[in-house]
């Protein structure tokens, strides 16, 4: 029988979780709708694309880790019933936030031929993916304050009203991709560009939606310029101590992913196609664990602001076991459906072979994944123990990973699949590093305290 404690913790976290799941299914439904879609055009397409979004992908992380950071003391904060705190720390991340917006833009709008040079000598996919990224770039703004308005009100409690935005912008997404990829209803068929004006539009519709919703319905985050800009230069620096390892943290791992994508193209079109169709559905298979991964991380920091410590560590507790049993099952169902997802996909024999392959090891692996990013992201991040987060992920990707991954590709010689699976053995590093910290208690950690 569980406790009163413990009934009272799931149906919180069931409460947190199940929203910002389903914000995630649609979100994810995106990327798998959009490379279902394209893939019926040709390979080209799909490594196109995949490659493009391998760029879109790093700038969301950048930005979830200045948002994350931020969100650390919003959790808190809102523990503590500090409002105008809050807004400040809203205003803190949207100024990064569009200046990284700036950056990336830049890069997407006037190097797009170089980026796309880095990860493919076909000329075809260069074309289409420098296309692409020269209409994408456009929405990088308003993706920037979507995902700091979405991250702070997750952080508050109210996961309900980046769900509903999400439902917005996927359902335009999958109208306009269907009528601009493949020219329905009297429009252009448009190919990969169709696609990446239908993910520009549904991403501008959703920023405009979610600050519509906020202001509209006076949410706490619905601040006046001067409100979020009046805070101090002392409380800038206390936020950007604990924020600054976060953002590294996210710039130096998906900069080492990025690498990894690199390496996999280097190996040819079939085996980025591969890892593209792969990598989209692990993304999909994510789908729940997201729900635990934010929802435990806000229960967390919202009980360290009140001053309930040992309430945080049993909710650590309980999100480790419950996302390793999850993850076994996700891996499961991962292995035994290939033939029936792949039969989706017009690929060539090779590419289905490495596509089948590389399921099999994601779906062996995927409890290390799950397990390391509760512990570092949900747990001790939440928890205000950023740095060690940080050096935990920067040793593991930088002086594991992407060594091994150049050793097995370029020395070695091995097919995709088994350079995926040696890449895993800084999963392993991290578990062993991890968990631990995780039972000595060190990253309980109260940043608000007067």
């Amino acid at each position: 029988m569980l406790k009163a404690s413990q009934k009272k913790f799931i149906g919180l976290l069931w409460t947190l979780a199940l929203p910002i799941a389903l914000q995630n299914l649609l979100t994810c439904s995106m990327g798998v709708i959009d490379i279902l879609m394209v893939g019926q055009l040709h390979e080209a397409a799909i490594a196109a694309v995949g490659i493009a979004n391998q760029f879109v992908f790093m700038f969301i992380v950048i930005q979830y880790g200045i948002h994350s950071g931020v969100s650390i003391f919003t959790a808190q904060y809102w523990g503590k019933q500090d409002l105008s705190r809050i807004k400040h720390l809203s205003g803190m991340g949207i100024m990064v936030g569009l200046f990284i917006a700036a950056v990336f833009s830049f890069v997407a709008l006037v190097l797009p031929h170089r980026l796309m040079g880095l990860f493919s000598t076909d000329p075809t996919v260069i074309r289409l993916g420098v296309d692409y990224l020269g209409i994408v770039g456009v929405a990088f703004a308003f993706t920037a304050v979507s995902f700091s308005f979405m991250v702070n009100l997750r952080a508050m409690g109210f996961a309900k009203v980046p769900m509903v935005c999400s439902v917005v912008a996927v359902g335009l997404n999958i109208f306009l991709n269907y009528v601009l990829i493949f020219g329905k209803l009297g429009f252009p068929e448009l190919g990969v560009t169709g696609a990446a004006i239908a993910t520009t539009t549904a991403k501008v519709t959703e920023g405009l939606v979610m600050a519509g919703i906020i202001y509209g319905k006076r949410y706490p985050l619905a601040a006046t310029l001067k409100e979020m800009c009046s805070f101090d230069a002392a409380f800038f620096r206390r936020v950007a101590t604990t924020c600054w390892p976060v953002f590294l943290n996210e710039f130096f791992w998906v900069t080492g992913i990025s690498l990894y994508k690199l390496v996999y193209a280097r190996l040819g079109t079939e085996s980025i196609a591969a890892v593209n169709i792969v990598a989209t559905l692990e993304e999909f298979l994510f789908i729940p664990f997201f729900g635990l991964f934010h929802g435990g991380a806000i229960m967390i920091g919202n009980s360290i602001g009140a001053g309930k410590e040992k309430t945080a560590y049993a909710y650590g507790q309980f999100l480790l076991i419950a996302q390793l049993l999850m993850a076994m099952a996700g891996g499961l169902l991962m292995i035994l459906s290939r033939d029936t997802v792949l039969s989706f996909y017009n690929i060539s024999p090779g590419t289905y072979e490495n596509a089948y392959y590389l399921m099999l090891v994601s779906g062996l692996l995927l409890w290390t994944k799950t397990t390391n990013f509760t512990n570092i992201v949900s747990v001790l991040r939440s928890g205000g123990d950023t740095r060690f987060g940080f050096l935990l992920d920067l040793t593991g990707v930088w002086c594991i990973g992407v060594p091994l991954a150049f050793l097995g590709a370029f020395y070695l010689r091995l097919p995709v699949y088994w350079v995926m699976a040696l890449i895993a053995v800084e999963e392993f590093y991290k578990l062993g590093i991890g968990i631990p910290r995780f039972f000595s208690k060190k990253w309980i950690r109260n940043l608000v305290a007067a």
